[in-house]
């Protein structure tokens, strides 16, 4: 198995040493692994509320450190990967700056809306005083945007907008239809995120139904734990591969220097 989502204490809401990440990945038979902290915002002229990321002058350690962890381990192979914000408007700055950063692959994630980190539990009250039927359909115009910028390879948990349990009454299944198109039009591929167990919302990321169109689409997918702490290397990873295996999936994405291939699971 592959989990392509871990984060350092760099990104100031993780703990644990690279090393111990690679230890459970180890101990639980992992065959691949790749860390995937989050792009400093400030290098995009962006200062969350909350930091939320890594300083600006940490990067070029980050990658360091992670390059010189691959080769330690006879059984896992180690990426160097990095997840970065989708922000309409720094498309071309971004694009920029990932030309400059020796990565393995690129995911991009959505955590703001404007000013809010709609992600956040500090900030997630606000929730209730929002049209929630709008709400989605703005979050989804980002995904398809985001898809469509071409600067990443990997979108990271993708329908993280249900996190705190909240849903439209509106019908979801158009999005799901347009999201699954979209993926494959831009082939970027789908990350099946098993963070979501452990958030309010308890269910992975994406919902069922949208990981079925993506694979009646053939829409590559690889798996990532979102893991924050050692512990949580593989987290629900036997309970996520029968779910790819009942859906039809046998293959998982993977990247090295940002080049796609599948590997059976």
């Amino acid at each position: 198995m592959v989990d392509y989502h871990l984060h350092t204490p760099r990104c100031c809401h993780a703990e644990g040493t690279p090393e111990e990440y690679l230890a459970e990945a180890e101990r639980k038979g992992l065959r691949e692994i790749g860390f995937a902290d989050h792009f400093p915002l400030g290098l995009l002229d962006y200062i969350p509320r909350a930091q939320v990321t890594m300083n600006s002058d940490e990067l070029e350690g980050y990658i360091g450190q992670i390059e010189a962890l691959k080769g330690y381990s006879a059984q896992v192979d180690i990426k160097t990967g990095i997840e970065v914000d989708y922000l309409p408007g720094t498309e071309d700055k971004l694009a920029d700056l990932l030309k400059d950063y020796r990565f393995d692959y690129v995911i991009g994630s959505i955590h703001f809306m404007e000013d809010w980190d709609f992600t956040h539990p500090v900030y997630a009250d606000s929730y209730r005083e929002r049209d929630l039927n709008k709400l989605y359909q703005t979050y989804f115009k980002l995904v398809w945007d985001l898809c469509r910028s071409g600067l990443f390879d990997i979108i990271g948990h993708i329908d993280v907008i249900k996190k705190f349990g909240y849903r439209p009454v509106s019908d979801l299944e158009p999005y799901w239809t347009e999201t699954a198109r979209v993926l494959k039009e831009t082939d970027t591929c789908l990350e099946l995120n098993t963070a979501g167990r452990d958030a309010p919302v308890n269910e992975f990321y994406p919902h069922k139904r949208l990981l079925e169109k993506c694979f009646q689409r053939g829409v590559p997918v690889t798996m990532g734990s979102d893991a924050h702490g050692p512990v949580q290397v593989g987290r629900y990873f036997k309970e996520a591969a029968e779910l790819l295996k009942t859906t039809g999936y046998k293959e998982l994405a993977v990247f090295e220097k940002r080049v796609k291939r599948s590997v059976s699971f």
